[in-house]
């Protein structure tokens, strides 16, 4: 899918890695979309991609043969046994509960090194607008929502602090009319 309209928040996210050969983690990677977009905005970047559906790496490996994919759960970045300078979760969030959100939150923070930078998006909405939907390929989904509180205060209790905060409609061609919420967060320590 081309999904321009969050190429501004990606590249907010690379002006902000510190170092000129980051090491970033793209979590629930999907097709590798987003591993496309930062890499051809910082080619130098070393990137690795991870999605539980073994597909989805498959697909990101085509898209993005100068980064490195694999099958792994986002929910689990500690046995990556890696640190990190970037963590990007572009939409994993609608696959997470909101215990899972802060859960993952808090193990980014641990993978992440000091000044480390945050990208997180997800679809806005109260946890109990969580449910079964179908996607535009017809399968059915379970479809977490998340609230800007909830996303906040998951951030500010785990040591990171708010660089942009953004909302964006959902694209025009969404099965479902959302708000997307977009924040980029850095580690404090």
């Amino acid at each position: 899918m081309d999904l321009t309209m969050y190429d501004d928040t990606y590249r907010a996210f690379c002006n902000l890695l510190n170092n000129d050969h980051a090491r970033v983690l793209d979590a629930a990677c999907g097709p590798g979309n987003v591993s496309r977009y930062l890499m051809a905005q910082r080619p130098e970047l070393n990137l690795l991609g991870i999605d539980l559906a073994p597909r989805m790496v498959e697909l990101a490996r085509a898209t993005v043969p100068s980064a490195q994919f694999r099958v792994h759960d986002c929910r689990r970045l500690a046995d990556l046994n890696h640190r990190f300078d970037g963590i990007v979760c572009a939409f994993g969030f609608p696959y997470l509960s909101c215990m899972e959100v802060t859960d993952f939150i808090s193990s980014a923070n641990k993978v992440l090194d000091s000044a480390g930078v945050l990208y997180l998006s997800c679809m806005e909405g109260k946890s109990e607008d969580s449910g079964y939907e179908f996607s535009s390929s017809g399968d059915r989904i379970y479809v977490n929502y998340h609230s800007e509180d909830h996303i906040r205060s998951a951030l500010e209790s785990h040591g990171f602090a708010i660089a942009e905060f953004t909302r964006l409609s959902s694209p025009s061609n969404a099965v479902k009319r959302t708000t997307d919420i977009v924040v980029i967060a850095r580690k404090l320590q």
